[in-house]
């Protein structure tokens, strides 16, 4: 990862961080469909990023969100499970291109098909260990279920949004 790459990678944190805390934070739709954009961080680092490199930027954005919510880890764990399942999700969606190569995580360099499907699947196993996690048994399984399946549908629409905001903001 070349000097530029840190930069606009650090800057990008900074910026999901910022509106997961400030703005997105108070987004909830009926106490079910929470929105957790900072998993945007992870999810779009450049693929042929070190796991070792995913799993330090991973921890410290889950640690962060942790802070200001409260959550004792609950985030960090999340997201360190989401950057370690993340490499095996790419081979598997993309097989002959792999994590050696140069692929562009990116709706231009995935095609929407596999764009949304990536996030969704992403985006799914997050949430799934978080809200499981957070509900502490199975006791309230149909209430957790709800928030999983409401918090993918709000999470994956907004990652997707605001990756098309910010990839026309790129190319203006």
């Amino acid at each position: 990862m070349n000097t530029q790459t840190l930069f606009k990678v650090i800057g990008t944190v900074l910026l999901y961080l910022f509106l997961q805390v400030f703005i997105v934070r108070n987004l909830v739709f009926f106490e079910v469909a929470f929105c957790f954009v900072y998993i945007s961080i992870i999810l779009f680092l450049p693929s042929n990023t070190p796991v070792s490199a995913v799993l330090l930027i991973a921890f410290l954005t889950g640690l962060s969100v942790d802070l200001f919510y409260n959550t004792a880890g609950m985030h960090a764990s999340a997201s360190l499970l989401l950057a370690f399942l993340r490499s095996y999700i790419i081979k598997v969606l993309f097989p002959t291109k792999g994590l050696d190569t140069e692929l562009v995580i990116s709706l231009d360099g995935m095609g929407m098909e596999r764009f949304i499907r990536y996030i969704v699947i992403l985006t799914f196993i997050h949430h799934v260990y978080l809200f499981f996690l957070e509900a502490g048994s199975l006791n309230y399984f149909l209430n957790t279920s709800l928030k999983v399946v409401a918090s993918v549908m709000f999470t994956s629409v907004v990652t997707f949004l605001l990756h098309v905001y910010f990839k026309s903001l790129q190319n203006s």
